[in-house]
């Protein structure tokens, strides 16, 4: 049979259904029919239709005509469709790289900043983890790059909050709880070398919006991180 006469035969949604079935094994005409709100001669004719086309095979069980699926039958179709499929890997390879290039979403309860630099690594290390250069831009406190320590930042009319370095990767990396209990956040710094200068990294994150005090710190430390981390960029060599 003729592709387009195959094609004409499983437009039909019965038909195809009717496959769909049979991919599970040989059925009854009955048990084929009683998956149809259809009356069973216009099933009947739908699988005259598939046997006519060599889709569906027949035979005779005592009273009962058990169909079986012919999927060699569907080999033409294939045949016609194969060249269309360097058509769609080409497409779905071009919406991968689309999707790609798209932004991360925004991720509720996180604050994220990246910002160049204008000092050498080192200098920028000194500054995220000594406390006289912390000072200097953002607050005071025992601040070390040394996994476990405890320490407290001053941050003037909101007190002293604890924290607790617990990620380090020296002149790479230092992560720290903030305000645990209160706040219970984390922030995250990373650098690296860029040019003359660095890409420093932030991310803040934990923050809980469904709470009024963290809903409140979110706001405006997100509001607030743009200003401090220009402090750093600002430090005196």
């Amino acid at each position: 049979m003729a592709t387009r006469d195959v094609f004409t035969v499983i437009a039909n949604p019965v038909r195809r259904r009717i496959l769909d079935i049979l991919r599970d094994g040989p059925c009854s005409a009955g048990m084929i029919a009683d998956a149809f709100t259809q009356n069973r001669p216009a099933i009947s004719e739908h699988l005259q239709a598939l046997r006519l086309a060599g889709l569906v095979s027949e035979r005779t069980q005592g009273r009962r005509r058990i169909y079986h699926l012919q999927p060699e039958a569907l080999a033409p179709i294939r045949t016609w469709l194969h060249p269309f499929e360097r058509y769609w890997h080409v497409r779905l390879q071009s919406l991968n790289d689309s999707l790609a290039e798209v932004p991360p979403m925004i991720e509720p309860g996180v604050i994220r900043l990246d910002r160049y630099i204008p000092h050498p690594p080192a200098r920028v290390w000194a500054a995220l983890t000594e406390p006289d250069w912390l000072a200097k831009w953002w607050a005071r406190g025992d601040i070390r790059p040394l996994v476990g320590h405890r320490f407290s930042l001053d941050m003037g009319p909101w007190g002293q909050q604890p924290c607790e370095v617990v990620a380090v990767e020296a002149g790479k990396l230092i992560a720290y709880s903030f305000a645990p209990g209160t706040l219970d956040t984390t922030v995250t710094w990373r650098i690296e070398p860029e040019g003359s200068g660095t890409r420093l990294w932030l991310e803040h994150r934990g923050f809980d919006l469904d709470s009024p005090i963290g809903g409140m710190a979110f706001e405006g430390m997100s509001k607030g991180w743009p200003a401090v981390i220009d402090r750093l960029a600002a430090l005196s060599p």
